[in-house]
């Protein structure tokens, strides 16, 4: 099996997008950093970044994705996720409310009866859940907030303390909001110790990856895709995504949700994370914001990787089931054609040299990334693989062309990659790289088998014709057997498109072919006509019958023009009146022949129970 480093592949199409998008928002300059604290006002405002992390662990980067920045108020988001954990959503939801504020994210915007703030996403509110985080014997209050933002990354995480300082030196505002939430009860006591925190909070560094893993997080319902660890419950995630659906982006939350459509945080910082629950995590840096306080950069990215991949939460793909319905060797699902010994044992020491890959349900940017990882894997272990793409509800446009970008990168590595799809070939044909395409398995598996056959096998292996005493009917009789039998037959020639032999039709002799191919069917309980197998020179029919009440159960057809020769039922009797002793060697013959034949036949059935034709 011929294998190939991941590396010769090249990056993956999803790579390879996020660099196009990287530098087609380079050139964008509107903006301007934000300058409360002095760390903030000296960032280089040409520094872009994105990251995308799914909830299997895949992550795809591009750009300034190393460099790492302060979270800011995107820490609002797991500060909370730790206060819900610790407080439970009653206990929370009597300090804090979860609607829209509508309002810029300083600004005081608390419940004239209850003095709650509007939602735990502005500052206000930040302070207050940073406030319902416990100190315990586990740790205090900053170090569990910390450890909960680590355990997300998926990293040991820092806080700068430089930052802090600055954020504690400018933070008049903020101290403002704690007494006032102090004064309401919202917070209990002094709340120095809740705001020191809240700016320790906001120091966190991280980089763009460990902010797309942190989504990922969340995505995947709490566990970290990475490090498989229960970070967080299932219902804190879905109340923590419902916040950010409708209080993430502060006042331009009602635009992002037509444009992006998904639950997301951002920070003055210049990052944004983006979630797309069950799927994956986007995660945009750079400096420059707008008016809002949001990334300029940021926002643009994740509208266009909605636009491009169908992102938006009104147009991802139902999770009823995985993209990858199932993959499995040429060695587990032979083709139809029935082989000779010589190809059987080819095939038999190659056959993991191609590999299957059946796809289903609906295949947008999540199934197409997963179905395109898989491929190129499987790619990296055999040279052919066969992509199924026949039970795909529903494709997205963006997919051929990635399947399309997968194919020419394997083809560059010297292997190959073929789609089987009935009704895709007229989208296939303005592709940059056009694909190769069947219109069934039986037809690619074929394909794949006379690939491997004409790599590792000789010319016995797919002869065009074959002597009549060559036929594998005959193969362990002895010469002279050989030769009386043979002398019995007679030659039969068919043009291509006969039917040769009904289903129901009386056995009327054994044939064995010299040339050209036959083609076994038999029609459905529905009615539709169903190939069995495919015979070439070398090979016999007709026999089964006679253990079959003498009527044949299947049809043959030639497939191209056909030559055999025919051992009639009256040759047949006359060997077993005159020569008992060869007609036993013959029964047994034809008997072991079956017998191959059946666990022949075995073999294709294990591999048709991953898919039907």
């Amino acid at each position: 099996m011929s294998t190939v480093a991941m590396s010769k592949l090249g990056p993956s199409p999803v790579t390879e997008y996020l660099r196009r998008v990287v530098e087609d928002l380079r050139p964008l300059t509107d903006g301007t950093v934000n300058n409360s604290v002095p760390e903030l006002a000296a960032a280089d405002e040409n520094i872009v970044g994105i990251a995308v992390a799914t909830v299997d662990g895949a992550l795809y980067q591009a750009g300034d994705t190393k460099l790492e920045f302060c979270i800011q108020s995107i820490s609002k988001a797991f500060t909370y996720a730790q206060a819900l954990t610790d407080r439970g959503p009653e206990g929370v939801f009597e300090k804090i409310d979860v609607e829209p504020s509508g309002d810029a994210f300083n600004e005081i915007s608390l419940q004239p009866e209850t003095g709650r703030p509007a939602n735990p996403m502005i500052n206000a509110g930040a302070i207050a859940a940073t406030s319902l985080v416990r100190n315990t014997s586990h740790g205090t209050r900053m170090e569990r907030i910390l450890r909960l933002h680590s355990r997300c990354a998926g990293r040991q995480l820092r806080i700068n303390k430089n930052i802090q300082s600055q954020e504690h030196k400018a933070g008049d505002r903020n101290r403002a909001l704690g007494w006032l939430l102090a004064s309401r009860g919202i917070i209990e006591g002094d709340p120095t110790g809740a705001l020191e925190d809240y700016f320790g909070q906001c120091s966190i560094m991280l980089n763009c990856v460990d902010l797309a893993r942190m989504g990922a997080t969340l995505a995947a319902g709490g566990r970290n895709p990475v490090t498989g660890e229960r970070v967080l419950d299932p219902e804190v995630v879905s109340d923590v995504l419902s916040v950010m659906s409708t209080c993430g982006m502060y006042d331009d939350a009602g635009r992002w949700a037509i444009r992006v459509g998904l639950p997301a945080k951002s920070g003055v910082s210049g990052g944004v994370v983006t979630v797309l629950p069950g799927q994956l995590a986007v995660a945009v840096f750079s400096p420059p914001l707008d008016r809002h306080g949001n990334s300029v950069r940021g926002v643009a990215a994740c509208e266009r990787l909605t636009k491009d991949l169908d992102l938006h939460f009104a147009r991802t793909e139902r999770n009823g089931h995985s993209t990858v319905r199932s993959e499995y060797t040429l060695a587990e699902a032979p083709s139809l054609v029935r082989r000779n010994e010589a190809a059987t044992e080819v095939l038999d020491a190659h056959g993991e040299d191609a590999r299957i890959i059946e796809l289903q349900g609906d295949l947008r940017f999540a199934g197409a990334e997963t179905a395109v990882r898989t491929v190129r894997d499987a790619a990296r272990r055999s040279s052919y693989v066969l992509v199924d793409i026949r039970q795909v509800d529903d494709m997205a446009r963006f997919v051929l062309p990635m399947l399309s970008r997968t194919a020419e990168q394997i083809e560059k590595t010297g292997h190959h990659m073929v789609l089987v799809a009935e009704k895709s070939g007229e989208n296939t044909r303005n592709l940059e790289h056009p694909l190769t395409v069947f219109a069934t398995r039986a037809e690619a598996l074929t394909w794949a088998e006379d690939q491997i056959l004409e790599r590792f096998g000789g010319p016995e292996c797919t002869p065009d014709k074959v002597h009549s005493t060559r036929s594998e009917l005959l193969s362990t009789l002895g010469e002279e057997d050989v030769e009386c039998i043979r002398s019995r037959t007679e030659s039969v020639d068919w043009k291509a498109g006969t039917t040769v032999l009904r289903t129901g039709q009386k056995f009327n002799g054994v044939y064995m072919v010299t040339s050209g191919n036959v083609e076994v069917s038999r029609r459905s309980p529905q009615g539709d006509r169903v190939e069995l197998e495919v015979i070439g020179p070398g090979m016999s029919f007709g026999e089964i019958a006679l253990g079959t009440n003498m009527r044949h159960l299947v049809s043959f057809t030639a497939l191209t023009d056909v030559s055999a020769r025919r051992l009639s039922p009256e040759a047949i009797q006359e060997i077993e009146e005159e020569d008992p002793r060869l007609a036993l060697r013959w029964w047994r013959a034809v008997s072991q022949q079956a017998l191959l034949r059946i666990e022949e036949r075995w073999r294709q059935q294990a591999g048709e129970t991953h898919t039907v034709d």
